[in-house]
């Protein structure tokens, strides 16, 4: 198991960071997650390593991970650098978990062999050096959740009778059960509710039924119950509405409070979605051993395209097959002079094709023209691919 510096020279440990970008990657935003491998010299051995990125100007800050394929090795660390014309320079400045054993720390000399990866070498002090390949995951976007009336709401609760008024929290159940919390600004202290709720037509109704806890054993607090009515404004859910209700041990006849209103909100969440193509680009390179160079990004107006190739110059009995985001679409298929035409659906986000040569024919390398047509408009490029590197395209659609 990886333990010290002095056991990590035969096992691969998590990365301490110095990246060397080429200048095409420079203009790039490095923002988003890079992941691949990582591996020593004369070991079969691989670890996943995963590095998460935020930039700000020419400030990069993050995450790395390094886990054993198996899972039973893994650390994260932070990371912190800076992205200069001289190329990009990041480092682990804290091992995060574990807190045991200690991994060694390493640099990394990376090169850009296209937009989506970066490849190179690795040494660290004590540790026998290797390789590392890392390609970019897919484009992030933020994705909101759905509405849902469980959970905190946090707001205020007024009295008709009082000249101050009340912090007041609802902590809602999906079993229609939860709590209130209530906070005076004046006499009182705080006390904490059970209740019941249930959703009605345009929010929900709730009822108290007893109190759970208080900071002042004396003082009687008004079990509560109202109409609440939902909205939303920009990224806050809201619930307005009035309250009545009679003190603890009493009865609405004989103990009635003063009514009043009550507001509470709670913030719209969202959760970030990364479109990975990464895992197909990974797995093609595992199964074949050659690395993916992505040419060109296209965009299309459609989810429906045709992949159209052929061959634009000499026909030399080029054979190829082709990978749209890991699956394949096109089979051993010598180009001609005809184009061949693949109907084919993709995905929101991020699509990876890949040409994959099975024969270079008379002539190497084998290259051959794509056409991805979105049906309004064609847009054509030349792949090149041989027995060590594959030509690829990623195709992104416009948001519709």
């Amino acid at each position: 198991m990886v333990l010290e510096i002095t056991n990590l020279a035969r096992l691969l440990p998590s990365i301490s960071l110095v990246f060397f970008l080429s200048i095409q990657v420079m203009g790039q935003d490095l923002t988003g997650t890079w992941q691949g491998k990582v591996w020593q010299e004369n070991s079969p051995d691989t670890f996943i390593y995963e590095v998460q990125l935020t930039q700000n100007g020419e400030a990069l800050a993050g995450q790395a991970s390094s886990r054993s394929k198996d899972g039973k090795m893994n650390a994260q660390f932070s990371l912190s650098g800076r992205a200069t014309d001289e190329g990009i320079r990041l480092q682990e400045v804290e091992q995060l978990q574990p807190e045991s054993p200690r991994w060694c720390l390493k640099y990394l000399n990376l090169q850009s062999t296209s937009v989506s990866q970066l490849r190179g070498d690795w040494t660290a002090t004590g540790c026998r050096p290797g390789f590392v390949e890392l390609n970019r995951l897919g484009a992030t976007r933020t994705e909101e959740l759905p509405f849902t009336f469980p959970g905190r709401w946090s707001g205020h609760l007024s009295q008709s009778d009082r000249d101050y008024g009340f912090y007041y929290e609802m902590n809602l159940k999906p079993d229609g059960t939860g709590t209130s919390k209530i906070v005076s600004e004046d006499a009182g202290g705080e006390a904490l509710h059970a209740l019941r709720w249930e959703e009605t037509a345009s929010g929900i109704r709730f009822t108290e039924s007893e109190v759970l806890e208080r900071t002042d054993p004396k003082w009687k607090w008004c079990l509560k119950s109202g109409q609440l009515s939902q909205s939303r404004t920009d990224g806050t859910y809201e619930f307005r509405g009035d309250w009545s209700g009679y003190l603890e041990h009493k009865s609405p006849s004989n103990g009635a409070c003063a009514p009043g209103t009550v507001y509470l909100n709670k913030p719209v969440l969202s959760r970030t979605v990364t479109e990975r193509i990464a895992p197909s680009t990974n797995q093609y390179t595992e199964e074949t051993q050659r690395t993916v160079k992505v040419d060109r990004v296209l965009k299309v107006r459609s989810d429906n395209i045709r992949i159209k190739v052929w061959d634009n110059g000499i026909v030399d009995g080029d054979i190829l097959t082709l990978f749209l985001n890991g699956q394949q679409i096109l089979h051993k298929y010598r180009v001609n002079k005809r184009r061949w035409s693949i109907p084919v659906d993709i995905i929101r986000g991020e699509n990876l094709l890949i040409l994959h040569a099975e024969d270079l024919g008379d002539i190497s390398p084998n290259t051959v023209a794509v056409a991805i047509d979105d049906g309004i408009s064609e847009q054509i490029i030349v792949l090149s691919s041989n027995l060590r590197e594959s030509g690829a395209i990623l195709i992104q659609p416009f948001d519709f």
